[in-house]
């Protein structure tokens, strides 16, 4: 029997963020490619260029909500 060292430095937190990250990047992209897509294809390509500056700015809320609760977090911590 071999002892494994790689078992004692899993980081299951540092995993789970991961994952995390992977899973919203993974929602997003497929509400772009099949939301567009279906967007596109009832009402044509004027439709998907609106739908896009919507997906987007949408994003950037999130994006602007979490930068917020980050710089919370952080200020929380000292």
């Amino acid at each position: 029997m071999s002892s494994r060292k790689s078992d004692s430095s899993f980081d299951s937190r540092r995993y789970r963020g991961q994952i995390e990250r992977e899973l919203i990047l993974g929602g997003i992209l497929i509400t772009l490619v099949v939301g567009g897509g279906l967007i596109a294809l009832f009402w044509g390509i004027g439709g998907f260029f609106t739908a896009l500056v919507c997906f987007t700015s949408a994003l950037l809320l999130a994006g602007v909500v979490w930068g917020v609760l980050k710089l919370i977090e952080m200020a929380s911590r000292d």
